[in-house]
């Protein structure tokens, strides 16, 4: 969906397809949720260390503050100023990212339990631009699916505004391909543990090891 179809929803609510303008609110403004295109589906996405925005994304999806959340992550070096990564892990992950591979791993101390419930952090690195962009503008951002309690979720801003959810602006990336979601593995475990089998299965992760 372009920019021309979706301004007619535009309210308070940033609707662009503009980056920029999206990273510019989110860094002045405290408590924002913003909606955001991977390869998969829409993610709302608050502030890894924003408790405000994070209570914010529970309530909107009525979503149990204790399950934690994916993070999203630019990189390797970013994922590790949250989390603890050996040698053999960041060369792991390397196989995969940036793609729809999820990795649980021990959290730094700093991080409150909102998003690393057990002392354990879920990181993954996006191959969609805009995410890209947005998760090395701002640092970590939440990365969980974009729709209400019960709803499918959304694979463009059309459904995000249709639902009425309450964010603060949606990054208009058009139509994503939806599909399965990202695979989540265990990266604590030994051996390994698939947590969701996803849009990598799980049978060529185990071949990488």
């Amino acid at each position: 969906m372009c920019w021309k179809q979706t301004k007619r929803y535009m309210g308070k609510m940033i609707v662009t397809p503009d980056v920029s303008r999206v990273l510019a609110h989110a860094k002045a403004h405290r408590g924002s949720v913003i909606c955001y295109p991977t390869e998969t589906f829409y993610a709302l996405g608050a502030l890894y260390n924003d408790l405000e925005g994070l209570e914010r994304i529970c309530k909107i999806k009525s979503r149990d503050r204790s399950k934690g959340f994916i993070l999203l992550v630019s990189d390797v070096i970013m994922a590790e100023t949250i989390a603890y990564m050996d040698e053999v892990q960041k060369a792991f992950v390397s196989k995969f990212w940036p793609g729809p591979l999820t990795v649980v791993l021990e959290a730094r101390n700093e991080l409150d339990p909102m998003v690393a419930p057990g002392g354990r952090v879920a990181l993954r690195v996006s191959s969609h631009p805009m995410a890209l962009a947005l998760a090395g503008g701002l640092g970590p951002i939440t990365s969980t699916s974009a729709n209400l309690s019960g709803a499918l979720p959304a694979t463009s801003p059309a459904e995000i505004l249709d639902a009425q959810m309450d964010v603060d602006a949606v990054l208009d990336g058009g139509r994503t391909k939806g599909g399965f979601p990202s695979t989540i593995v265990d990266l604590t475990a030994s051996p390994l543990r698939c947590i969701r089998d996803g849009a990598i299965p799980f049978s060529l992760i185990k071949d990488a090891l």
